[in-house]
């Protein structure tokens, strides 16, 4: 789950960055610094490749427990 959590906080910077806050008076940043919002692109795709191969090494670590009990005979 930290993998998640660390993704969910790099979506909200970027969004902070891109967007800013009103409310808290933080201005967009993307527009005068162009590479923070590039590395944090970056940092999104690795996560979300990330993600997805630990949902599959997962998957297939459940399956690789659980598929001899499912083939004994009873």
């Amino acid at each position: 789950m930290l993998l998640t959590s660390s993704l969910s906080a790099a979506v909200a910077v970027a969004q902070v960055g891109k967007r800013g806050n009103a409310n808290a008076g933080w201005l967009p940043i993307c527009g005068q610094v162009p590479r923070f919002c590039d590395q944090i692109t970056g940092a999104l795709i690795a996560g979300l490749v990330a993600l997805i191969l630990y949902v599959f090494l997962l998957i297939f670590s459940i399956h690789s427990v659980v598929d001899p009990f499912l083939l004994r005979k009873s």
